[in-house]
């Protein structure tokens, strides 16, 4: 499973405040903290769905959610299909 670091805990590690942190993150990366990381689990899924042909059950804990339908949403969001249907594509 994917170490989940809460922000607080990136912010400490950084030798930074958290609005400090999430400033800092957001101006290099364009994006937020929370939706960064969000995109490499699903980018990490993807691998996993294609390259291990892993099933969508098998790899939603893993890659950080706590739920088969928060990640089957997730996904589809990102990538415009299900995992099942990217898997087979």
């Amino acid at each position: 499973k994917l170490n989940k670091l809460t922000l607080n805990e990136l912010a400490f590690l950084a030798n930074m405040s958290l609005s400090t942190f999430k400033r800092r993150f957001e101006n290099k990366y364009h994006t937020s903290p929370s939706r960064w990381f969000q995109n490499q689990r699903l980018e990490y899924a993807a691998i996993l769905l294609k390259n291990e042909q892993k099933r969508p059950s098998e790899i939603y804990l893993e890659v950080g959610y706590d739920s088969l339908t928060n990640f089957i949403q997730a996904f589809k969001s990102k990538f415009g299909t299900t995992p099942k249907q990217y898997q087979i594509d």
